[in-house]
């Protein structure tokens, strides 16, 4: 029986990773199909724009109240409901005749992605609530499902492209999409098992999971992240090519490096934590590095060697942020249904970040005359996360001394401050 139960924990958290991953992949897939789809469908700059950021801005706009929905009706629902819709966009774009039907195709992918990228963590931190240990490990590796799903379509859509377009990428991907509506199909039973999933929550629990202080700290921490790092993959290219010297496949072999390299930081973090490093410090560090070294890349007079060993030690490195939030999201919510209002939480805030960074930064850039000007507005998102690493200290010592007071009184916290430091 305990085998049984083994398997199943096993198979959930093998499709929750696998349909982030595929999930994750649908963001990197129109970056190397520009060319290709202004030339077929004449859009121009700005829709182009809007179908690259439409998966960001969903998760912007939806990402709690998604949570809040899925903590009624479960997480295993909103993973094959995710999957759906994203299949069903990626279809809709791979037909699209026009710009405004592959944005509204987008868009129906951004509901989607939302949808996966809140339930998948949650199953895993349900399925693994007896496991503390074995929890905080598999949320490490889940947090490498973004760059692990761009470097997926990174690497295949040149050849894709080259050999069916990119409606041929589009329609590949959708068939990747719908295996995986299959599988978890086949598998809901054991998903929804294997969660253990308890009755609907109450509206006051679910209040009470919007208001506690834990993940909107670890929120902003990660928008504040999401700003710099996106800011460094989406500028790279151009800036490279325009002040560096790099040749256009240079500049994307360039980004593809610093993004690929942040797997390496997202599985660093579990080292950070074996050794004892608190929570908060690594947020703040991730930040105080970020914003240093993203100033240093977009420094104009700057050895460009330097400038791009900077990018790819900053993105990398920096993976280490999103991999301690997600560990750190169950020891601020104690049970499922908050799991997955504190999941949507700290994935709305990081997408506002994503999602607003690029162009802010832009902005600043084209007012003040030039990358040396715009280039300190880096370190003055960092600082917002670095001050909001420090708001979580205080809130991460009280819990600990809350489970101090319990384990003096005989009682048994959910967490005890060894595991949330």
């Amino acid at each position: 029986m305990q085998r049984n139960a083994r398997a199943a924990d096993t198979t959930t958290i093998l499709l929750a990773l696998t349909a982030g991953c595929v999930a994750a992949a649908q963001v990197g897939k129109v970056p190397p199909a520009i060319e290709a789809i202004r030339d077929e469908l004449s859009m121009s700059l700005v829709q182009l724009a809007w179908a690259t950021s439409a998966i960001s801005a969903a998760t912007a706009a939806l990402g709690v109240a998604v949570a809040l929905a899925m903590a009624r009706l479960g997480a295993h629902a909103g993973l094959l409901h995710g999957l759906v819709l994203l299949t069903v966009g990626s279809v809709a774009g791979a037909e699209s005749t026009s710009g405004g039907m592959l944005i509204a195709s987008r868009v129906l992918e951004g509901m989607g992605f939302v949808l996966v990228v809140v339930s998948a963590p949650s199953l895993i931190a349900a399925t693994l609530a007896h496991a503390p240990l074995r929890r905080r490990q598999l949320l490490t590796v889940w947090s490498c499902y973004m760059p692990a799903g761009i470097a997926l379509t990174m690497g295949l859509a040149p050849l894709l492209l080259e050999a069916h377009g990119w409606r041929g990428l589009w329609w590949w991907n959708a068939a990747l999409l719908a295996a995986c509506v299959a599988v978890v199909f086949a598998y809901r039973r054991r998903l929804r098992s294997a969660a253990a999933t308890p009755p609907a929550p109450s509206a006051l629990r679910l209040r009470h999971g919007v208001r506690q202080p834990g993940p909107w700290l670890m929120g902003i921490s990660f928008g504040s992240f999401a700003a710099v790092w996106f800011v460094i993959a989406t500028w790279l290219p151009t800036f490279a090519v325009e002040h560096m010297g790099y040749t256009a496949r240079g500049a994307t072999w360039l980004t593809a490096l610093a993004v690929v390299g942040n797997i390496a930081g997202n599985l660093g973090a579990g080292f950070l934590a074996a050794v004892g490093l608190p929570r908060w410090a690594v947020l703040a560090g991730v930040q105080v590095m970020l914003g240093a070294l993203g100033w240093l890349v977009f420094t104009a007079d700057a050895d460009p060697v330097l400038r791009s060993l900077a990018a790819v030690v900053a993105c990398g490195a920096a993976g280490a942020l999103p991999a301690t939030v997600m560990a750190g999201v169950p020891v601020h919510a104690r049970d499922p249904a908050q799991i997955v209002v504190a999941n949507g939480i700290v994935f709305q805030c990081a997408n506002l970040g994503s999602l607003a960074g690029p162009p802010v930064v832009a902005a600043a850039v084209t007012a003040l005359g030039g990358w040396d000007g715009g280039r300190w507005l880096l370190p003055a998102i960092a600082l917002l996360g670095v001050l909001s690493a420090l708001a979580l200290r205080g809130v991460e010592r009280r819990m600990a001394d809350a489970d101090d007071d319990a384990l003096a009184a005989g009682l048994a916290p959910a967490d005890t401050a060894a595991s949330r430091y």
